[in-house]
């Protein structure tokens, strides 16, 4: 039961982090359009507050797209890797991986400024900011503000190979 509820958790929080959605009418400037333009995964080996320490080599099977403003929710699909957390087979991927599988859901519009983001969800507005490294970008809670945020650092970054959507 604990561990369908820390899932269940944790998707909610992914899910709150992937609603980005028209919080600020003010439009980002071209760089973070094209920083932020593609695919992106979270993550595998990231814990709540501490970056993953393989370089964000292994990516959890949940991404978003932002394409032309519009942000989607992606599930890759055929993953048959092993070396997931928990020895979860298929719950991630290596980030290398040339063609993936995924389901995608459109959220929305996204608006992010240069170094932060909202994120409504379940009504309530919270503020995260983002910080670059080498192999990933942080997106971290300003301050614990809605009851669904928790202190966890999500650690994302771009995938780069080929995206095949299932209809």
């Amino acid at each position: 039961m604990y561990h369908y509820l820390a899932v269940t958790c944790r998707n909610l929080i992914v899910m709150a982090l992937l609603h980005l959605l028209m919080i600020n009418p003010a439009k980002a400037d071209n760089k973070t359009d094209i920083i932020w333009n593609g695919v992106w995964f979270t993550c595998e080996f990231s814990q709540r507050t501490k970056a993953p320490d393989d370089g964000c080599y292994m990516f959890d099977n949940e991404g978003f797209r932002v394409k032309d403003g519009v942000f989607s929710y992606l599930e890759m699909i055929n993953s048959s890797e092993h070396n997931c957390r928990g020895n979860k087979t298929g719950h991630c991927f290596k980030s290398d991986k040339r063609d993936i599988l995924v389901r995608e859901s459109p959220i929305g519009k996204i608006q992010i400024q240069p170094d932060h983001l909202f994120v409504r969800y379940l009504g309530c507005k919270q503020r995260f900011s983002f910080k670059e490294s080498a192999d990933f970008f942080a997106v971290i809670p300003d301050k614990k503000k809605c009851f669904w945020a928790s202190k966890r650092h999500f650690y994302v970054a771009r995938y780069s190979g080929n995206l095949s959507v299932k209809d």
